[in-house]
């Protein structure tokens, strides 16, 4: 997949590259007049990237850079996760007070916070004489934490740690594998941590290449304002869930649930829709 990934990434490179090369030789002009820096837009976007604003230049005869700022802060999610404390069956286990103290609740409520905002920079290729269509490229950087899962009573889960501390003690001492004791999400196992929390966030890469095609105009040769889609994917590496102190967390399955979401998510769509103004 990651070789896949990488030839995919190489491919659009060249053709970005080609199609540069075909945009500097035309004849033709997208915009009313050749020059560098001689028209500038600014936009106003929304999309799976989130909701913003940016900027937008030529740089040659069919060739576009524009740089901006997209994103989007989602209020609490909540949901009712398995306390998987109530899932243990081994006597040794059971006749802990501190497991059974956490066996007495069967579910807790979480609460998860997705937010996701970027600054990029797109260099933009129309590679047809006075058409609308065109290849981007370029970086997004910004917020590693895509998602945040946080229990909505604070500090209410310290039975949840005691129960783990139990199991990593057996474990430890006589050499068995119990799985952890927390809040179950699909593959997952959420542990609390010392203060009685769940503090667990959804990681992926600050720095995400983007590759996409659009269809639009930044710079309407009659009119002020212009409107363009974008559509494309940033690579943002495989997604993992981290505790609050760093610890990544192991999933119980491989080939199945959120571990199998997770293994082919390399990429996040976005789909992009501009509406700008000509300023010049």
């Amino acid at each position: 997949m990651k070789h896949n990934n990488h030839s995919l990434i190489i491919l659009f490179a060249m053709m970005f590259a080609q199609a540069g090369t075909q945009a500097q030789n035309a004849g033709d002009k997208l915009h009313a007049e050749d020059g560098l820096f001689n028209h500038l837009s600014v936009g106003l976007t929304t999309g799976l990237s989130g909701a913003g604003i940016d900027a937008a230049m030529p740089v040659g005869k069919l060739v576009t850079v524009r740089a901006g700022f997209a994103g989007w802060n989602i209020g609490d999610i909540k949901f009712k996760a398995i306390n998987t404390a109530t899932e243990v069956t081994e006597m040794q286990m059971v006749e802990e007070d501190a497991v059974r103290r956490a066996q007495m609740e069967d579910k807790v409520e979480l609460a998860v916070k997705p937010n996701f905002w970027n600054f990029y920079l797109l260099g933009e290729v129309h590679p047809f004489n006075n058409q609308p269509f065109y290849f981007s490229a370029g970086l997004f950087v910004g917020s590693q934490n895509f998602i945040h899962f946080r229990n909505t009573n604070d500090g209410a889960l310290g039975f949840l740690y005691d129960a783990n501390q139990k199991v990593e003690d057996y474990n430890r001492i006589y050499r068995t594998n119990y799985p952890p004791i927390g809040l179950k999400f699909g593959d997952y196992v959420f542990t609390a941590d010392e203060n009685g929390n769940i503090d667990v966030r959804m990681k992926t890469n600050a720095v995400k290449p983007y590759l996409g095609i659009g269809f639009g105009q930044h710079f309407a040769k009659t009119h002020r304002v212009s409107l363009a889609v974008d559509a494309g994917l940033l690579f943002w590496g495989t997604p993992k869930f981290v505790l609050n102190n760093g610890t990544e967390i192991d999933s119980s399955g491989r080939n199945s649930g959120i571990t199998s979401v997770l293994s082919w998510l390399k990429a996040w769509p976005n789909v992009q829709v501009r509406v700008a103004y000509k300023i010049f």
